[in-house]
Protein backbone atom coordinates (compact mmCIF):
# COMPACT_ATOMS: atom_id res chain seq x y z
CA UNK A 1 0.00 0.00 0.00
CA UNK A 2 1.47 3.35 -0.83
CA UNK A 3 0.28 6.35 0.77
CA UNK A 4 0.35 10.10 -0.07
CA UNK A 5 -0.67 13.03 1.63
CA UNK A 6 0.45 16.76 1.09
CA UNK A 7 -0.58 19.14 3.20
CA UNK A 8 1.00 21.99 0.57
CA UNK A 9 -0.72 23.67 -1.75
CA UNK A 10 -1.63 21.59 -5.21
CA UNK A 11 -0.25 22.61 -8.51
CA UNK A 12 -2.89 20.77 -10.31
CA UNK A 13 -0.74 17.90 -11.25
CA UNK A 14 -0.46 15.67 -8.69
CA UNK A 15 -3.46 14.96 -5.81
CA UNK A 16 -3.28 16.35 -2.79
CA UNK A 17 -3.68 12.69 -1.26
CA UNK A 18 -3.53 9.19 -2.67
CA UNK A 19 -3.93 5.69 -1.84
CA UNK A 20 -3.26 2.51 -3.60
CA UNK A 21 -5.19 -0.86 -2.03
CA UNK A 22 -4.00 -3.36 -4.07
CA UNK A 23 -5.28 -3.21 -7.65
CA UNK A 24 -7.92 0.02 -6.01
CA UNK A 25 -6.61 3.89 -5.95
CA UNK A 26 -7.95 6.59 -4.64
CA UNK A 27 -7.13 10.09 -5.48
CA UNK A 28 -8.41 13.35 -3.92
CA UNK A 29 -7.53 16.48 -6.06
CA UNK A 30 -7.55 20.09 -4.45
CA UNK A 31 -9.88 22.80 -6.05
CA UNK A 32 -9.23 26.44 -5.69
CA UNK A 33 -11.91 28.56 -5.76
CA UNK A 34 -13.42 32.38 -4.56
CA UNK A 35 -14.90 30.72 -1.86
CA UNK A 36 -11.75 28.69 -0.65
CA UNK A 37 -10.41 25.13 -1.23
CA UNK A 38 -12.92 21.73 -2.07
CA UNK A 39 -12.22 18.32 -3.12
CA UNK A 40 -12.68 15.55 -5.99
CA UNK A 41 -12.38 12.48 -5.22
CA UNK A 42 -11.57 9.94 -7.73
CA UNK A 43 -11.48 6.16 -7.19
CA UNK A 44 -10.03 3.68 -10.34
CA UNK A 45 -9.32 0.33 -10.47
CA UNK A 46 -6.29 -0.88 -12.66
CA UNK A 47 -6.39 -3.53 -14.62
CA UNK A 48 -4.19 -5.61 -17.58
CA UNK A 49 -5.55 -6.10 -20.89
CA UNK A 50 -2.63 -7.67 -22.48
CA UNK A 51 0.39 -5.55 -22.75
CA UNK A 52 -1.40 -3.02 -21.62
CA UNK A 53 -2.42 -1.58 -18.29
CA UNK A 54 -6.00 0.73 -17.94
CA UNK A 55 -8.02 1.53 -15.53
CA UNK A 56 -11.65 1.67 -14.75
CA UNK A 57 -13.98 3.06 -12.72
CA UNK A 58 -15.67 -0.64 -12.24
CA UNK A 59 -14.91 -2.94 -9.36
CA UNK A 60 -15.19 -6.71 -9.16
CA UNK A 61 -16.41 -8.94 -6.06
CA UNK A 62 -16.45 -8.10 -2.37
CA UNK A 63 -12.63 -8.03 -2.22
CA UNK A 64 -12.51 -4.43 -4.14
CA UNK A 65 -15.26 -3.57 -2.46
CA UNK A 66 -14.03 -3.52 0.98
CA UNK A 67 -11.01 -1.83 -0.86
CA UNK A 68 -12.97 0.83 -1.87
CA UNK A 69 -14.76 1.22 1.14
CA UNK A 70 -11.17 1.35 3.24
CA UNK A 71 -9.87 3.97 0.30
CA UNK A 72 -13.05 5.81 0.79
CA UNK A 73 -12.84 6.18 4.46
CA UNK A 74 -8.92 7.33 4.04
CA UNK A 75 -9.89 9.75 1.95
CA UNK A 76 -12.48 10.96 3.98
CA UNK A 77 -10.05 11.42 6.76
CA UNK A 78 -7.61 13.40 4.80
CA UNK A 79 -10.44 15.75 3.91
CA UNK A 80 -11.65 16.15 7.17
CA UNK A 81 -8.12 17.27 8.28
CA UNK A 82 -7.70 19.52 5.77
CA UNK A 83 -11.14 21.25 6.44
CA UNK A 84 -10.15 21.40 10.03
CA UNK A 85 -7.07 22.56 10.13
CA UNK A 86 -8.82 25.19 7.70
CA UNK A 87 -11.22 26.30 10.34
CA UNK A 88 -8.05 26.39 13.25
CA UNK A 89 -6.79 28.68 10.82
CA UNK A 90 -9.56 31.07 10.72
CA UNK A 91 -10.52 30.93 14.30
CA UNK A 92 -6.64 32.10 15.21
CA UNK A 93 -6.51 34.54 12.53
CA UNK A 94 -9.86 36.28 14.11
Amino acid sequence: MANKNDNTPNDGNRPAFEVRLNAIRVSVWRNHGENGDWFNTVITRRYRDGEDWKETNTFNGLADLALVLEGGRLAREFIAGQELAVQHEGAIAS
